[in-house]
């Protein structure tokens, strides 16, 4: 009984945040969870950018389009892109070396060699299928789950980022990296 009332809690909180996380005008359908430029150098949309962090990862310069308009769910990630998942080290590690930017609905990630990547905020849906931050937020699974219910994200909106954890129903964007 005493987990069921924290399990609770716990959903009342995060519906909470996240009602008040975006403007209610923000709240719509997702037109577009990619970005539309190729900011780390020439060839195709789909490169791989060498941001220069210390593990050697690339991350790709492109959100995946597939899912649901764009989002999946963290099992639905994990089975289509398995070990391109970024793990919840490499988030830390490209938030720790790389200087963000808010601009126009998401941010440019660049690193001091030179290179950038453009993570669009591109909302999330809930459980239920709403959508909701569209050009405010943006959430990113990686591939480090917490347990049966939650899974480990990137999260950001203008003026924050981090690591957080999100509910594994929730749908989020995908930026795979290479190692």
């Amino acid at each position: 009984m005493k987990r069921f009332f924290l399990s609770g809690i716990t959903l009342m909180v995060s519906v909470a945040m996240l009602m008040t996380a975006c403007k209610k005008d923000e709240v719509k359908n997702n037109g577009n969870n990619n970005n539309t430029e190729n900011p780390g150098g020439g060839g195709t949309a789909a490169e791989y950018v060498d941001l220069g962090l210390p593990s050697g990862t690339k991350w790709k310069s492109t959100n995946e389009t597939g899912g649901n308009n764009g989002f999946y769910t963290y099992d639905e990630a994990v089975n289509a892109f398995e070990d391109k998942l970024p793990t919840k080290e490499q988030m830390e590690e490209l938030i720790d070396n790389c200087t963000w930017v808010w601009q126009n609905n998401g941010y440019k990630v660049s690193s001091s060699n030179g290179n950038s990547i453009i993570l669009p905020a591109a909302g999330f849906y809930n459980c239920e299928g709403a959508v909701y931050c569209v050009g405010s937020d943006g959430g990113y699974w990686s591939s480090t789950s917490i347990d049966s219910e939650k899974a480990n994200s990137l999260y950001f909106y203008s003026n924050e980022k981090g690591v957080s954890s999100d509910f594994r129903c929730y749908g989020l964007s995908v930026r795979l990296v290479q190692k």
